[in-house]
């Protein structure tokens, strides 16, 4: 199917649009008259309905009738409704109020602009009767419908309904005269009565679901010597969103710490919590951190999408040949499998990604974490209490006697938790686990100068994927880089070699680079490794072993993808070891 790119509403003139469905009958009906479906796979589907409470849509794909990953696509060639591109649309103001936020928000639609007396609205799935039901009711408007990539609707979505509204909200509280010097005679109650009024709610839950619809990590509030500054950290790198005034930074700080079940009147030693919000039905959870600065509370949010978290290998980013060998290395029902690399290198979304692959094996698996980031159905986890005396060992001392098949140790970080790792593995038991080093091979020396004799090693651990994340160039803004002639010297890459970047567009936020992507270093086990470390070789000795054993090292992986077009030198060099 043709889709049309769409800059402004007078080019909305010339698309065709057909009556959409506003009810699951309705909906059924016209797939049948479509010939999508039979009548009789509609009886069907509507019978499996009202026996799961599912919608008919749901229904019709659990039956098979419909295939989930097409099925905008194909009720939109069906139905007659226009496929469109909307990334670098220009709304009108009044266009974007015909809806309210709140359900421009729910239902991730976005109105384009009013044609004939006709609202036409993006939407990306034109079976979610629901939502077009509850347009034609809030509008006012007869409701056309167009199909657009989702991408594009949060793109308007934040541009449009979230950072406006924070815009509007910040003009309100500016002209607010009452104001609250920060941590400077404040009482509890009068900032917590501050802290609860409509404007500054409304601003943080603006904050939040705008850093959910741009696919940030984390959210930075940075107290300054005039007020704070706002970060938002996408694809590991923070980016300034906004200042705000020195009288806000104290309410806004307060809302958050009330939504994360913090103790507002602490304001002077650290504290951490959690906080959530629903998106799309979806649950969003928030991780919280203030730490008091002399210029008042630093707070950082992680931003954990459930959604994102949860990945395959296979999207991992890792080359083929190296899933194999991973696939290879996790067919072992019992021994230790390590994930190692600095703090945001990842290495949670890839254990994540090795316990999403395990535990269709139908096993008992438990996890022990600090914190526990993304909840998984079907496996049983743990989240450790350190200021209780509930640690990584503490808790692997009780689940060791609660029947697990395979377990998940956050972080081995002292010589006791690595011990009793170790004693699961020879009890039959797959572990797998995080440590901080730098590359695969240091791992093994580190293990040692933990207290672990070389021996347990060799019986216990079958492989160690060291890994970093670089950015991805942006696909919508990708060019020729011609700046890059210093960085092919150091690599002694040939001068004809041609290398990309991104030139900055509304896609990526103007920085070149959408995504992020895995390179790593495995190292799978050997007899040759087990000699060398039954001799207590060094860290340079099993690096050596490793390579010709057919490890490919981070650096050369790194090029690898600058080769392929996939990232910059730049991104390659961050990742060079020396």
């Amino acid at each position: 199917m043709s889709q049309y790119v769409v800059k402004s509403s007078d080019e909305l003139r010339g698309l065709r649009y057909s009556k959409v469905p506003e009810t699951d009958i309705q909906l059924g009906v016209q797939l049948a008259e479509s010939g999508i479906i039979s009548r009789e796979q509609l009886q069907e589907a509507v019978k499996s309905r009202h026996h799961h409470r599912d919608s008919l849509i749901d229904a019709l794909e659990s039956l098979g009738y419909i295939d989930k990953s097409k099925r905008s696509e194909v009720l939109a060639s069906r139905l007659g409704i226009p496929v469109v591109r909307i990334n670098e649309m220009s709304v009108a103001p009044d266009v974007v109020r015909s809806i309210p936020a709140e359900i421009i928000i729910r239902y991730q639609l976005f109105p384009l602009g009013i044609v004939d007396k006709r609202l036409i609205v993006a939407i990306s799935d034109p079976a979610n009767t629901d939502a077009i039901h509850t347009l034609n009711f809030v509008s006012g408007y007869h409701v056309d419908v167009v199909i657009a990539p989702t991408a594009d609707i949060l793109r308007l979505i934040e541009r449009y309904v979230l950072a406006a509204e924070e815009d509007e909200i910040l003009v309100e509280l500016d002209n607010d005269k009452v104001g609250l010097e920060p941590d400077r005679g404040a009482s509890v109650q009068v900032l917590k009565e501050r802290a609860s009024e409509k404007p500054i709610v409304k601003f943080v839950d603006s904050l939040l679901h705008r850093a959910v619809a741009m696919g940030v990590s984390d959210i930075n509030v940075r107290p300054t010597e005039k007020g704070g500054d706002i970060y938002f950290r996408i694809d590991g790198k923070l980016l300034l969103q906004r200042s705000v005034d020195h009288r806000l930074l104290s309410p806004i700080v307060c809302r958050i710490k009330i939504m994360s079940g913090m103790n507002i009147a602490e304001r002077r030693l650290p504290q951490d919590g959690a906080t959530m919000i629903l998106k799309s039905g979806q649950r969003v959870d928030f991780r919280v951190s203030v730490i008091p600065m002399i210029t008042g509370e630093s707070v950082v949010i992680r931003v954990l999408d459930k959604s994102k978290g949860l990945v395959s290998l296979d999207a991992l980013g890792l080359p083929a040949h190296e899933i194999e060998r991973m696939r290879r290395i996790l067919t072992h029902t019992f021994g230790i499998f390590l994930v190692t690399g600095p703090t945001g290198s990842g290495k949670s979304t890839t254990l994540y990604a090795v316990l999403n692959e395990r535990r269709q094996r139908g096993v008992h698996i438990i996890t022990v974490e600090d914190p526990v980031e993304y909840r998984i159905d079907g496996i049983e986890q743990i989240q450790i209490k350190p200021r209780i005396g509930y640690t990584f060992a503490e808790a692997l001392r009780h689940i060791l006697r609660h029947d697990p098949d395979e377990i998940l140790i956050g972080e081995m970080r002292d010589l006791e938790t690595s011990q009793i790792a170790i004693k699961a593995s020879l009890t039959g038991h797959f572990v797998m686990s995080t440590l901080h080093t730098n590359d695969a091979p240091t791992t093994i020396t580190r293990l040692i100068d933990m207290g672990i004799e070389p021996y347990l090693i060799n019986s216990t651990v079958v492989g160690v994927l060291a890994q970093r994340l670089v950015r991805r160039i942006c696909s919508h803004c990708r060019e020729p880089d011609p700046d890059d002639k210093r960085l092919k010297t150091y690599f002694e890459l040939p001068d004809d070699l041609v290398t990309y970047r991104g030139g900055g567009c509304v896609e990526c936020h103007q920085t070149g680079y959408k995504g992020r992507m895995m390179v790593g270093e495995l190292i799978e086990m050997t007899p040759s490794l087990h000699a060398l470390i039954g001799g207590r070789a060094n860290a340079g000795e099993l690096r050596d072993q490793a390579l010709e054993d057919g490890m490919s090292p981070l650096a050369q992986n790194a090029l690898m993808l600058v080769k392929h077009g996939d990232t910059t030198l730049e991104e390659a060099f961050s990742v060079k070891l020396d």
